[in-house]
């Protein structure tokens, strides 16, 4: 038996994201170099640490039970973590057995003297499931898929091999990745001493994150502005759940509270924290395994509805001031159930997928995900048999182009439909063809994209990173254009208010908003107190809204240093906002503009931004909510969820219009530009398409 450091700095890297602790799994992955460790994320199943354990503390029962001529002298049970490294405790007190299938109960020990005693990891085998991406089957529990599938594999050089997929999902080997052939890009990876290679899981996708003792940020010294002073002259609004204080903290004993037990039921949370496994790409076990946290210290229930002490989960309420009478809980209504003949599930991914998109002008749908593929389906209504590209992300290494075992969590596609772009832990940008083919890899980033944007005109892309600054790319040449390095902290968002202006977000708590040209920031808002993950202008380009881990969400203008609205009723972490596409200047210019925030407390609200407050709170969801989108209308929205669910809501009397539950943790939905379809991308490394046509 023999085991290395780098073996075992890995699983306690992988537990923190599993756990949620977000910013310490960074840290953690930078001072032990987790980037240059030859470690395969992708093979390492979730909770590899807690199940290891579980097995040593079944050995050291044993151990501890059997006497020094072999025989079975006291059978010992229920031995704790903490007692099995403690030599004075061997052997424990004996055990009173109970009956089958129940725990033994020490009838002469003391009530727990230990805080670490009292938090126990339940491990639950639940068989019957499958491996995300392992295997392929013709039907699926929700959804259906085609018995066949004609695979398109592209790797970064632009040479593609169409395979039959009837079991292997397209993939070349287990691990997901293709050797791709020689002399095709010349992208290489960044240099072995950017660390910062490890921080996806502080900034992106921050699954399981909902615990506020996650909040702070990485890199906010020197904030003295970030106050809420800077916020006097603005407006606030408590619509719904006031809660200006900090949530619980972590209680003393590294328990994870209500909310953050690590619930990694089969693949749900092989995403856990960081968007899934970030930087390594954690892999679905073939066995579902449920890790939950007992009694908690401080007696927070474990378990889902984490918000629900602040936001109760029922029918829908609407708050335009004071705190919303609590509400029954409410079953979903068959009749809104989308049926799985409305649904089609899309497999091939081996990793979780946390973004997809649609093509602007055709029915193709692009999914990024932790197997460092992105993937393009046809799912027009003439092809059923879901056609796939399978676009590999490669780099050169050691004269080779080798797959970069990155995550793939940022795509866009242009205005017109004809190029995909794409951005990766990897620290590089691609831009792709329709057919497949790499037309450009842009490389200037020292570490992960974690935001990426066209312009409208299509000239221009936009990217945002972890080493702190956002780039302005020529589409054409793939040349960087300008390079803006004015935060402090990993950028996390980026939104074009222009063709040649743009603002950005950081967890430096700052939001810039900069022009190409000019090299000092056109306007810096300040006011947000942790860091900022979201921002995005409204369709008319002159509002900005901003959410934060800070719990609020709020409203700027160009035309003030301090912002116009300060939204106060989540009662967690806002993850993400979408403004609806109504209003002058748009498609729908009779409707009035909403603005729909997504958060940890499990709720989607929708504002109304001119008077500040809030219309409607989405209250179904029973896990946070990673991701809503607008139908092209303005009439619906779709939210998605960590619940696995997909909600339709109408906009205008926030009753939930549809519903389908699908099998892993939902981090994007996205309409196609018709309203007839939503996409859904998934922990499980699933992608489905609902078709909403003659409900």
């Amino acid at each position: 038996m023999s085991f290395s450091s780098d073996e075992v700095n890995f699983l306690v890297y992988r537990y923190l994201q599993e756990s949620g602790f977000l910013h310490s799994s960074y840290v953690f992955g930078i001072e032990s170099h987790i980037s240059q460790s030859n470690i395969n994320g992708a093979l390492v199943p979730p909770a590899a640490l807690l199940t290891i354990l579980q097995k040593g503390l079944l050995y050291t029962e044993v151990e501890w039970s059997v006497g020094e001529d072999g025989e079975v002298a006291r059978p010992i049970e229920g031995l704790s973590l903490i007692d099995a490294v403690m030599p004075e405790v061997k052997p424990p007190k004996p055990v009173v057995k109970t009956e089958p299938g129940k725990p033994g109960v020490d009838s002469t020990a003391p009530a727990a003297t230990n805080a670490n005693s009292s938090v126990k990891a339940e491990i639950k085998v639940e068989p019957g499931t499958v491996n995300a991406g392992a295997t392929k089957s013709s039907s699926s529990a929700t959804g259906t898929t085609t018995p066949t599938e004609s695979t398109n594999e592209v790797d970064s050089s632009g040479s593609a091999a169409a395979t039959a997929n009837n079991a292997a999902s397209g993939a070349s080997n287990g691990n997901g990745t293709q050797a791709a052939t020689a002399g095709s890009t010349n992208a290489t990876a960044p240099a072995a001493g950017d660390s910062s290679a490890t921080a996806a899981s502080g900034a992106n996708k921050k699954a399981n994150s909902s615990e506020p003792g996650n909040s702070t940020a990485v890199n906010n010294t020197g904030n003295a502005n970030a106050t809420s002073t800077d916020d006097a002259a603005s407006s606030t609004s408590t619509n719904g759940n006031s809660n200006t204080s900090s949530s619980a903290e972590q209680p003393s004993s590294g328990a994870a509270p209500a909310g953050a037990a690590v619930s990694t039921s089969n693949p749900d949370t092989a995403a856990a924290a960081g968007g899934g496994a970030a930087a390594a790409g954690a892999k679905a076990s073939t066995a579902a395994v449920t890790i939950r946290v007992g009694a908690q210290p401080n007696n927070v229930a474990a378990g889902t509805a984490t918000a629900q002490s602040s936001a109760p989960s029922g029918t829908i309420s609407s708050s335009t001031g004071g705190t919303p009478a609590p509400v029954e809980a409410m079953e979903i209504d068959q009749s809104i159930e989308i049926p799985e003949s409305k649904a089609r599930v899309l497999r091939g991914h081996e990793s979780e997928v946390f973004i997809c998109a649609w093509n602007p002008s055709r029915d193709l749908l692009a999914s990024g995900s932790g197997d460092s593929t992105a993937r393009i389906w046809d799912m027009s209504d003439a092809n059923t048999n879901s056609n796939q590209l399978v676009l590999r992300h490669c780099i050169q290494k050691g004269g080779a182009e080798v797959p970069s075992n990155k995550d793939v969590t940022s795509l866009d596609w242009n205005c017109d439909g004809s190029l995909l772009a794409t951005g990766s832990y990897d620290g590089y940008a691609r831009i792709w063809k329709t057919d497949g083919r790499l037309a450009s890899t842009l490389g200037q980033h020292k570490g992960p994209i974690f935001a990426l944007k066209w312009n409208k005109s299509g000239n221009y892309i936009l990217s945002a990173g972890v080493d702190k600054t956002t780039i302005i790319w020529d589409a054409s040449t793939g040349q960087c254009t300008q390079q803006f390095a004015f935060h402090s902290a990993p950028a996390l968002d980026v939104d074009w208010q222009t063709n040649q202006a743009f603002a950005s977000c950081s967890t430096d708590q700052r939001i810039h908003v900069c022009r190409l040209g000019v090299n000092e920031p056109i306007k810096t808002f300040r006011g947000h107190t942790n860091e900022v993950n979201a921002i995005k202008w409204c369709p008319q380009g002159q509002l900005l809204a901003s959410c934060s881990d800070d719990m609020t969400l709020k409203i700027w203008s160009m035309n003030r240093d301090r912002c116009c609205h300060d939204l106060q009723a989540h009662s967690k972490e806002i993850y993400t906002i979408k403004w609806s596409p109504t209003g002058p200047g748009t498609n729908n210019p009779n409707t009035n503009l909403i603005l729909a925030s997504a958060s940890f407390d499990s709720t989607v609200r929708l504002w109304d931004v001119e008077r500040g407050s809030c219309i409607h709170t989405l209250t179904k969801h029973t896990e946070p909510v990673y991701s809503v989108a607008f139908s092209p209308d303005g009439k619906h929205l779709a939210s998605g969820s960590f619940d696995k669910c997909v909600h339709i809501w109408s906009t205008q009397t926030g009753q939930l219009v549809h519903s389908y539950k699908g099998t892993g943790g939902i981090f994007e939905v996205c309409w196609n530009s018709k309203g007839t379809k939503v996409g859904a991308s998934a922990s499980d490394g699933s992608v489905f398409v609902l078709d909403l046509r003659k409900f």
